[in-house]
């Protein structure tokens, strides 16, 4: 009798045994970029990302990015330590990443410390200002029509979203005429000066509305009204006159600390509107690559008029070199939460389909019909959504999937602990450099 045939165990890598069984396992996105974790889907192969080299490397269209998850599941803690390491990876600053964070709950200060990164805390009254209308530091190799279009829209934005209704033709071309008048003054225009010459328009404004003086006062009262809102309540002294601490435009980046205002008040949105026009002018002149995070990015998307601002940020990341990060909770919260819900709603889904990577980390239940709907999951996809543990994320970069397991180091852990309250630990916790 013959004997059997017996081969010796064989091991090998997932790349060489995905050769006999070519099914079982996908392959990895490559290595290049920081080390996010382990791929449950390649057989526990690394998983590595970053939005430039994705980019650079043909597997997306765009570098912007959503990141939603239910509170406690490592949203914080993905973008933290995605920072530190792009931060060890490329390098800060010139030649670098240079990051801009806007942080409604003031959790990124450790980070800030360990990059070096200039943090401006914003308050109601406060005496830390800064001008959304300033010239930042590619003014000169932006054009003029651009620049004053970006402030007319940021404005547009914020007191279409005081008054609550769609601007009339005569308020949306006073805004422009005005904003192209201030900019080209010498001296450097603010929210103050705007107002001042919405009250009482010179006469290059008025030649340009095409109106009699008599007819366009008072067609211009309820802006005027909407823009002292503005300046004497929701933005008072931190976006209504000069910039009081001038950024350090060739340093790592800078963290717009707004914590002092209410994660559910009605000016939050207004004031990350304006957050976000003064983090515009470090994005569009020559330099690194450059990261904006909008954590708690909902606040943008409760009305038209600040939804269509965040969109023009993404429309704009590939031309400047900007990848967009923004962070959210629930997928309803893409959605539309005002009055005009279904223009709102197609923004919302555009701004979806203008970023190629999506990270879902878990969703409770009621959220899950959401979530297929708005980022086009299967069903065996949804399945994982709503079963993910904590540090895990269902990832969709462009036509491709993975489940991904956060992997953090001592030095992580440190910096991205948000419940140090919660566990009654309230004393600074070591970081090593």
């Amino acid at each position: 009798m013959r004997p059997p045939l017996r081969l010796r165990l064989h091991r090998g890598t997932t790349a060489h045994v995905a050769s006999l069984y070519p099914f079982s396992v996908q392959g990895t996105l490559g290595y290049r970029g920081p080390y996010i974790g382990v791929d449950l889907l390649a057989g526990g192969a690394e998983f590595c990302w970053d939005p430039f080299e994705s980019y650079a490397a043909g597997a997306v269209t765009n570098p912007n990015c959503w990141i939603l998850g239910e509170p406690g599941n490592g949203k914080s803690a993905l973008v933290k330590s995605l920072l530190w390491r792009m931060a060890a990876v490329y390098g800060t600053g010139t030649g670098g990443r240079w990051i801009a964070i806007a942080d409604p709950k003031g959790e990124y200060a450790p980070l800030a410390e360990l990059l070096g990164l200039h943090v401006v805390r914003l308050e109601p009254g406060g005496t830390t200002r800064v001008n959304p209308l300033a010239d930042g530091p590619g003014a000169d190799d932006e054009p003029d029509d651009r620049r004053t279009l970006r402030c007319a829209e940021m404005v547009t934005a914020l007191v279409a979203t005081v008054l609550d209704r769609p601007l009339t033709q005569l308020e949306d071309a006073a805004i422009y005429a005005t904003v192209e008048h201030l900019g080209r003054t010498p001296a450097t225009p603010t929210l103050t000066d705007l107002a001042a010459l919405l009250t009482d328009p010179p006469a290059e404004v008025i030649r340009t509305l095409r109106r009699p003086t008599a007819e366009v006062l008072p067609e211009l009262t309820a802006l005027t009204y909407a823009v002292d809102k503005l300046l004497s309540r929701s933005l008072r002294g931190m976006f209504d006159g000069p910039s009081t601490v001038p950024p350090r435009w060739n340093g790592p980046g800078i963290v717009l600390d707004l914590s002092a205002i209410p994660i559910d008040s009605d000016a939050l949105p207004l004031v990350m509107v304006a957050a976000a026009g003064w983090l515009s002018q470090l994005m569009v002149g020559p330099g690194p690559r450059r990261i904006q995070v909008l954590d708690e990015a909902w606040a943008l998307l409760g009305n038209r008029h600040t939804a269509r601002y965040l969109q023009s940020c993404f429309k704009l990341g590939r031309t400047y070199g900007v990848a967009n990060i923004c962070i959210a909770h629930r997928p309803s919260d893409l959605g539309a939460q005002a009055d005009d819900g279904t223009s709102t709603a197609k923004i919302a889904g555009g701004l979806l389909a203008d970023a190629a990577t999506k990270i879902l980390l878990r969703q409770a239940p009621d959220q899950l019909e959401s979530a297929t709907t708005r980022f086009g999951l299967t069903d065996p996809e949804r399945q994982i959504v709503g079963q993910l543990t904590r540090g895990r994320a269902l990832w969709k970069v462009a036509g491709r999937t993975a489940v991904v397991h956060h992997m953090l180091g001592r030095a992580d852990a440190a910096l991205c602990d948000t419940d140090a309250r919660m566990a009654g630990n309230t004393a600074p916790q070591p970081v090593a450099a």
